[in-house]
């Protein structure tokens, strides 16, 4: 990084904080009357309250350091080093840098946004709110058992005179992908899917499914289907099973647990999502009721001019 950037960055930080630890009381130079001041230092002051605020910002043990008069003062020290830097900083004219205010304003922003949503936390979200949350949401809550498995089907319809010869074939084919799929071969079943099955939607594939509950599966395969693959256990099991429409060779991918959890179990956990909500509704409410009182013109032409720059190789400008 450029040593001049890193300065800037430094001067900014510096600038920013002395902000923060003086801004209270709105004066640089002075304390308020009466209260204590433990250090002047050129035209300003490290006021106690001061001292205490910077100190309790530090984790219990390191505070636990600086318990004595000598102890404090080395703090102190470090206090005063920094109301140095940031008065040089000003007698330089560095708290007029472009690049210091533009970070100055970005966090006034900030802490403006953060008393919006604080004037928002006291908010109640109620029963009502999260009754219509948690209905909105159902299926983030509640939700079927579901399997996902990749088929293998031979049509051959239950009247079909051929049917057993299917039949026989399935249970040869079954056989043997399973003796493969033992061994080191577990695309074995994919590769049959693709050379094999009557299925062209998901021949390609390998055969894959996707995940269903078991009424999707009894609607689209079948009630023997659904079964079937419903009481598949392990993750590569195989099975196979006879519907109306032919034979099924199936094995199960994965299977994922269904879900059941009541307006009482996630409670909590919705009362903040809607306390959140409300607070980031405040917060563009009070932007556009600012926005509705205030003059914006808008230049079309010099904003169409500003050159943009694309991918780090040079820039690209819209418009004619």
């Amino acid at each position: 990084m450029n040593p001049s950037k890193i300065s800037v960055a430094a001067t900014t930080a510096a600038l920013l904080l002395l902000h923060g630890c003086k801004a209270e009381r709105g004066d640089t130079s002075s304390a308020a009357p009466g209260e204590p001041v433990v250090a002047r230092v050129g035209d300003g002051t490290i006021t106690a309250s001061e001292f205490k605020a910077k100190l309790e910002e530090q984790p219990a043990f390191i505070r636990s350091r600086y318990t004595s008069l000598e102890s404090k003062k080395e703090f102190l020290d470090n206090l005063i080093r920094f109301e140095l830097l940031a008065q040089e900083a000003r007698n330089q004219g560095l708290d007029q840098d472009p690049e210091v205010k533009a970070t100055l304003e970005k966090l006034m922003v900030q802490k403006l946004i953060q008393k919006q949503a604080a004037a928002a936390a006291n908010q109640k979200v109620t029963e009502e709110e999260l009754k219509k949350y948690y209905q909105d949401h159902l299926s983030e809550f509640v939700r079927p058992e579901r399997v996902r498995v990749s088929q293998v089907f031979l049509a051959s319809a239950s009247e079909d005179p051929k049917r057993g010869q299917v039949k026989a074939e399935a249970d040869k084919l079954l056989a043997d992908v399973r003796r493969r799929e033992v061994g080191p071969d577990k695309t074995a079943f994919g590769a049959l899917a693709r050379s094999r099955s009557d299925d062209a939607t998901t021949r390609e594939a390998d055969g894959d499914l996707g995940f269903k509950t078991r009424e999707e599966l009894s609607a689209q395969w079948g009630p023997q289907v659904a079964e079937a693959a419903f009481g598949l256990k392990a993750v590569g099991e195989l099975s196979e099973v006879a519907s109306a429409r032919g034979l099924h060779l199936l094995k199960l991918v994965a299977r994922q647990p269904g879900l059941e959890q009541t307006l009482d179990m996630v409670r909590a956990r919705i009362e903040s999502r809607l306390l959140m909500e409300k607070r980031a509704h405040a917060v563009d409410d009070f932007t556009a009721s600012i926005k509705s009182k205030t003059q914006i013109q808008i230049d079309d032409q010099a904003l169409n001019a500003v050159t943009v720059q694309v991918d780090g190789v040079g820039s690209a400008q819209t418009g004619p």
